[in-house]
């Protein structure tokens, strides 16, 4: 026969886990701030750059943009993972540009 559970005695191991998946967003949706300030940065430097210069900066310019994409995407996935199903609010609070051409 199985054993009742105290529901009681899980609680606090509920609001541990709770906590965690709060930090774990908190640092993903850090990360991507992150990312985006450099991409916003490399962008800015790049549309003042023409020529040979620019093809020569587009490269880290690119690789930026796919490292931002990337992590938008973890954090997107993250969120599903603790049950978040809405991602519209990514796009409002972390934006990602579109890819510049060289």
């Amino acid at each position: 026969m199985a054993r009742p559970v105290n529901v009681n005695a899980l609680l606090p191991i509920e609001a541990e886990l709770q906590r965690e998946r709060a930090s774990g967003l908190r640092r993903s949706g850090d990360k991507l701030e992150g990312a985006l300030a450099l991409v916003a940065q490399a962008e800015k430097e790049l549309r003042a750059l023409h020529g040979l210069a620019r093809m020569e900066r587009y490269p880290a310019y690119r690789a930026l943009w796919k490292e931002a994409e990337r992590l938008r995407w973890n954090l997107t996935v993250q969120r599903e993972a603790c049950g978040l199903r809405n991602h519209s609010d990514l796009d409002l609070i972390y934006p990602l540009p579109p890819l510049l051409r060289a």
